[in-house]
């Protein structure tokens, strides 16, 4: 009997002659190439790679299409945001000498938002909030010259960075207090507060700290807790509740100064368990004045970050809702400004977006998924 290997290798050598030949292929060429020109629906996608979190990234995606433009790394526990001007991409984040152990070393990096070059890296104390990004973890003041970090140690402060210098200049201590909102027409700016207020610190021109002042308690944060993340209108930011109110709040002056609360659904809707729920539930078309909430039913306590499975839309200066319309299951939204807006929103379950044209009558365009593994913010140009 003839061994069964025999038998192959005969039959591969029959083969092998009778088999075409084949050119060699090109050696790749890297090369870099850049951005097609900004437009008003560039999106910017940061995942924090939970499954293995020290390779986050941020995704440059075309909201027109959906087609991916660019990856960013971005390290482990990245924190992102974008220039003023949206020249200029910045990421704080934290590397460790052997991967998941050793010295911990962090960094604001800059990447020109055009080519998606690196351009500097800015050394940083080991101290930013190693947490899931957010809006308001990372932000600049409205000049673009101070890049404001978000620290937790788990002690809360925040740190003031000149960007022109690569310096830190100030470290100031938040006690209880998280996320960063930075004033339109003035060098300060606010973060909320574990115990109902806002505190206001206001810099001097070489970004110092001067003051600190506390508002009033006007939430409650055990009864109706507020979501972080809001909507920016020039000096005034727009919150939405955890049991589906809302409320704004002017950070322009040494003290943040709060205005009336506002329920977002009928008493019937508030009996069914409506509220608001996601990562980043809140988004606002500056021009119209057009709110934009992504809404869960059934409703419960510890439920804030549940997808939301419709848009509510409202009339902000009116507070009264004009349209409701059912959407992926969404744990942020995101509008883009100008003439023709069109809101995006995401789920973190699936990396996935969904385009609808804006307005206060949404019409859905495209929707696609995969673009990472658990991103938990998204920005528009």
């Amino acid at each position: 009997m003839i061994p069964k290997r025999a038998v192959l290798f005969s039959l591969l050598a029959a083969l092998g002659g009778a088999l075409p030949a084949h050119a060699e292929l090109p050696v790749d060429e890297i090369t870099v190439a850049k951005l097609a020109p900004a437009h008003p629906y560039r999106l910017y996608y940061t995942d924090v790679v939970l499954p293995h979190m020290a390779d986050g990234k941020l995704t440059v995606i075309d909201g027109r299409t959906l087609k991916v433009e660019g990856i960013l790394s971005t390290g482990l526990f990245a924190q992102t945001t974008l220039s003023p001007d949206r020249s200029e991409i910045y990421v704080v984040t934290t590397y460790y000498s052997k991967l998941n152990r050793g010295e911990r070393i962090e960094e604001i990096l800059v990447y020109d938002a055009k080519t998606m070059v690196l351009k500097e890296e800015i050394p940083y104390t080991a101290r930013h909030a190693q947490a899931l990004p957010y809006r308001g973890t990372l932000r600049t003041t409205a000049d673009g010259r101070f890049i404001i970090v978000q620290n937790a140690t788990p002690a809360t402060s925040v740190s003031i960075v000149n960007r022109h210098t690569g310096k830190q200049v100030a470290e100031v201590q938040t006690p209880g207090c998280y996320v960063v909102y930075p004033a339109q027409t003035a060098n300060r700016f606010a973060t909320l507060c574990g115990d109902g207020t806002m505190l206001t610190v206001s810099l001097d021109n070489d970004g110092n700290p001067v003051s600190k002042k506390k508002s009033a308690k006007f939430f409650d944060p055990d009864g109706d807790a507020l979501f972080v993340s809001a909507a920016q209108e020039g000096d005034t930011y727009h919150f939405v509740s955890f049991k589906g109110n809302a409320v704004s709040v002017n950070v322009a002056g040494e003290t943040a100064v709060p205005g009336a609360f506002w329920s977002l659904g009928t008493a019937a809707e508030v009996k069914k368990g409506w509220r608001p729920g996601g990562y980043q539930p809140v988004a606002l078309h500056q021009a119209s004045g057009t709110l934009y909430v992504g809404m869960h039913p059934k409703g419960y306590e510890g439920s804030h970050k549940e997808a939301a499975k419709e848009i509510w839309v409202y009339d902000l200066a009116a507070k009264t809702r004009v349209s409701r319309s059912k959407t992926i299951p969404a744990t942020g939204l995101v509008v883009s400004q100008g003439e023709a807006p069109r809101l995006f929103a995401f789920d973190t379950a699936i990396a996935g977006i969904a385009a609808f044209d804006g307005g206060r009558k949404l019409k859905p365009v495209r929707s696609a998924a995969g673009f990472g593994d658990t991103p938990t913010q998204l920005e528009v140009q």
